[in-house]
């Protein structure tokens, strides 16, 4: 199961690079830190490939947030393990 999740992480976010890559913008850099020039009320539509980028890329970025939660919820529990190597190395004795 972490193998799937692990997987489905690589490959959402491997299309999360493609589908943020792909998208155009109408800002530079300066409309997103000083503030765009866009209202409340619509000039930010979408249309055609630019609406289709949008959705994946807001699915993908939700299927990834679910699979990074259920592998932090499904990873085991390292903490109560303790180190076998120095129980059964004959060098253990050397790092004590």
């Amino acid at each position: 199961m972490e193998y799937v999740l692990l997987a489905l992480l690589l490959v959402c976010a491997i299309v999360i690079i493609v589908a943020v890559t792909f998208q155009k913008s109408n800002e530079g850099l300066s409309g997103s830190i000083a503030g765009g020039s866009d209202n409340f009320y619509g000039k930010d539509k979408k249309a055609g490939n630019g609406k289709l980028l949008y959705r994946i890329t807001l699915i993908t970025c939700l299927v990834f947030a679910v699979a990074v939660t259920l592998v932090y919820v499904l990873q085991p529990d390292y903490s109560n393990i303790t180190n076998e190597w120095n129980t059964i190395s004959e060098y253990a004795e050397i790092f004590k």
